[in-house]
């Protein structure tokens, strides 16, 4: 039945397709645009970066974006944890033509409100939010990860200036953006502080501007400029300030020691030892140096580690080591019982003194020896008790040849200032206990007595004045003493020369002088002719008549 009707069905015919509906019209063009719109996309993409930050606080997905001098240029995509889950991992997108802008050096931050020694930054996010700043670096290399900077770069790499490194031991802590001074003036900036553990030091990144990079050289020093310090040495008690900035955070300073040459300019990334104040310059020094021993048989209390070594006031070395670790200690111990001190004499602090070579050094100190020269302890401040070594001449004369202990010249000492006070004290102490003190304390508890008796009879003496003074009739005296002042007024007022007696009396003398006046005349006859007043001066003596021979 099946084969029938195949049968009945004919062969097949071929008829051409119908024309394409112009429903699809619209699908196709929505595909065609779509893909263009992919492909338009995808051609604008930049390249894919991913940072690495220790936390995420203010970066959001599809909302923080990336900026270079204040333009967007791309925008967070991801964030998510790192696989040890010790940090995030922060994926961005940036727009393309921003390939040039990634290479080896160039440096992310997150940008938000922060306050810190360099001012106040980032106001402009408390509105807009925080973004993450790109910095653009100069090295060929390119790169696409990166490690985010937990704070903004002090500088910029392009800014023009010299770097320099820094190291120091036992030095107070620094931190970024601190102040680089020379004489007081900020000149720069620290950029980076780390502590290694495998020296035990600090090491710093200073960053110096233009022009002032030529003020370093290979003979600057650099120290720590704390804001205030105070220290007492030998030399005295010595007080620095430094600016308003230096006293809030500290800094670092530097400059060329007084007396020694300006030097030439280094060169970037030189490494310099940083000190943890001025004074330390001159006593850590770092120049030739020719070791002695001495050995102090009186205390060394007072005396440090640092300590200068003088020549009549001139610094020429500084105290090593105290005390000195002998190789033998018996022999310093039971033998010697005398602390020994490690003397560094240093040539090229006395430049115009300094003979070429150290050996002459050595050979002119040995010859001073031989003619006196010894080490003492000497005060170098009374309010601190601060001691140093001084080298003199005492005018004993010894042999040359220098002893030696572990290989080291010793130089002979002598008893300081500190001993010969100390003597003169215990001998005015037995002098004091060698007087009679209990008799004299006795002759002065005497003295003592018979003045409180003294005293209680002036006391008796003033109260017997007192109640006399309180008598009505000793009262009565000053009136009775007016009433006599007043009467011998009025008697000399009678005499004056207005009044009638005084007249009469000059009438009298008047009388007087002239009656005197008319008896001289009499007067020079009898003193020239005695007998004036029985003979008559005209006629010749009497002769007595005598008997009739």
């Amino acid at each position: 039945m099946t084969n029938s009707t195949d049968e009945n069905q004919g062969p097949a015919r071929i008829r051409p397709l119908k024309r394409l509906s112009l429903v699809w019209v619209v699908p196709i063009i929505a595909i065609l645009a779509g893909l263009w719109m992919v492909y338009d996309t995808w051609s604008k993409l930049g390249p894919e970066i991913t940072l690495s930050m220790a936390n995420a606080e203010g970066v959001a997905p599809e909302k923080t974006t990336i900026k270079v001098l204040d333009v967007s240029i791309g925008k967070v995509t991801a964030v998510r944890l790192s696989p040890d889950n010790k940090s995030v991992r922060v994926t961005a997108r940036l727009d393309a033509g921003t390939e040039s802008l990634l290479s080896a050096d160039t440096r992310f931050w997150v940008v938000k409100p922060r306050i810190d020694k360099t001012g106040v930054s980032g106001l402009g996010t408390l509105l807009s939010g925080a973004y993450i700043q790109l910095q653009p670096g100069k090295s060929p290399e390119r790169k696409t990860e990166f490690q985010a900077l937990p704070s903004a770069p002090v500088t910029g790499p392009d800014v023009p200036g010299l770097r320099i490194r820094l190291s120091g031991q036992n030095v107070k802590v620094l931190s970024v953006a601190d102040p680089v001074l020379y004489q007081g003036f900020q000149v720069g900036r620290v950029e980076t502080a780390n502590f290694d553990p495998a020296t035990r030091q600090m090491n710093y990144q200073l960053f110096i501007e233009q022009p002032y990079d030529r003020l370093v050289t290979d003979t600057s020093r650099f120290w720590v400029a704390s804001g205030l310090q105070i220290s007492a040495t030998a030399e005295g008690l010595k007080i620095r300030t430094g600016s308003l900035e230096s006293l809030v955070s500290g800094g670092v300073a530097f400059d060329v020691p007084p007396g020694r040459p300006l030097g030439e300019r280094v060169a970037n990334m030189t490494p310099f030892t940083l000190y943890p104040d001025q004074d330390s310059i001159s006593e850590q020094y770092t120049g030739r140096h020719i070791d002695y021993l001495a050995f102090f048989d009186e205390s060394v209390r007072g005396l440090t580690v640092g300590a200068p070594v003088e020549y009549r006031g001139l610094r020429i070395g500084t105290v090593q080591a105290l005390p000195y670790p002998l190789k033998n200690r018996k022999r310093w111990v039971l033998g010697e019982r005398r602390i020994p001190v490690l003397l560094r004499i240093e040539p090229d602090r006395i430049e115009s003194f300094t003979p070429s070579r150290p050996n002459d050094w050595q050979q002119e100190i040995e010859h001073a020896i031989g003619e006196g020269l010894n080490a003492r302890l000497k005060t170098g401040n009374l309010l601190t008790g601060a001691v140093f070594v001084d080298l003199d001449f005492d005018g004993k004369l010894r042999e040359q040849r220098m002893a030696r202990i572990d290989g080291l010249p010793v130089l002979p000492t002598t008893s300081g200032g500190l001993a010969q006070i100390e003597a003169k004290v215990i001998a005015l102490l037995d002098k004091l206990n060698g007087l009679k003190l209990e008799t004299t304390l006795g002759n002065a508890d005497q003295t003592l007595a018979e003045g409180q008796q003294t005293l209680a009879e002036v006391r008796r003496l003033t109260q017997r004045v007192d109640a006399l003074l309180a008598q009505p009739d000793t009262q009565r005296l000053p009136q009775d003493l007016r009433n006599t002042l007043q009467e011998l007024q009025r008697t000399l007022e009678g005499v004056s020369p207005q009044s009638p007696a005084y007249q009469q009396l000059q009438q009298s003398l008047s009388t007087l002088n002239q009656l005197l006046q008319e008896m001289r005349p009499v007067v020079r006859t009898l003193d020239e002719t005695p007998n004036a007043l029985l003979f008559n001066r005209s006629g010749r003596d009497p002769e007595p008549k005598g008997a009739t021979p």
